[in-house]
């Protein structure tokens, strides 16, 4: 029987940010820290399993990594790190915090157009879809969110010894986590596959559908059952 691959959600996206891709099931992970985020998920995996976490989802996958590796079959990582927050990364998260909680609406017409690239800005109906995304997001789960990512462990060494099928894929323009992040881990991770797609930024799996799935499905493909 196939390894059943979980796709879990970043902050402030749903379901339809992973549209079309070659998963099985898709969680948006619930808890005040990354601890209870990786718990809640863990405890309603299956014995073996393969993770493909986007932005926050990638350190959800990796905390769940560093509990149960030896469940894990394999583990892609989209737009997202390993390295914990710093001070400066802290306090910029509280500040989006406070902009949420003044006036949540303005601060998803921004932050839909931080998310993905200039190019895919002038597709209206995906910049629409990526502001309706946020908004049902709202602003009490994206200050969780945040607060949560901000609780997070870094995670860099645990890469250098897993030995199963690793995916680091980010868009070329990401605004929000810097693709150097994913080249920093292929080159600390023998065996990684890392796809940089052109013209993408933070969500790959909307902004560049063909290439991102394509990709997802190799590295299925090479997941043993």
């Amino acid at each position: 029987m196939a390894v059943p691959v979980i796709a879990i959600c970043g902050i402030a996206t749903d379901e339809a940010s992973w549209q079309d891709m070659p998963v099985d099931r898709i969680l948006l992970p619930e808890g005040t820290t990354m601890d209870a985020m990786a718990g809640a998920i863990l405890a309603d995996l299956p014995d073996r399993f393969a993770l493909a976490g986007h932005s926050m989802g990638g350190y959800v996958a990796l905390e769940i990594a560093a509990r149960a590796g030896e469940r894990l079959a394999g583990l892609a990582l989209l737009s997202s790190a390993c390295t914990a927050d710093g001070d400066a990364a802290k306090a910029g998260r509280q500040g989006a915090i406070e902009q949420a909680r003044a006036d949540f609406p303005a601060l998803a017409e921004r932050l839909a157009r931080a998310m993905i690239s200039r190019l895919s800005r002038e597709d209206a109906a995906l910049l629409g879809d990526i502001h309706a995304m946020l908004l049902r997001c709202g602003a009490d789960r994206f200050a969780m969110q945040q607060g949560a990512a901000a609780t997070r462990q870094e995670r860099c060494g645990l890469l250098v010894g897993l030995d199963i099928p690793l995916l680091l894929l980010a868009g070329e323009e990401d605004g929000i986590v810097p693709p150097d992040r994913s080249r920093e881990m292929a080159a600390g991770a023998p065996g990684a596959v890392l796809h940089m797609i052109p013209g993408c930024g933070h969500i790959p799996q909307r902004e560049g559908p063909d290439a991102t799935r394509a990709a997802l499905a190799a590295w299925r493909e090479s997941i043993a059952a």
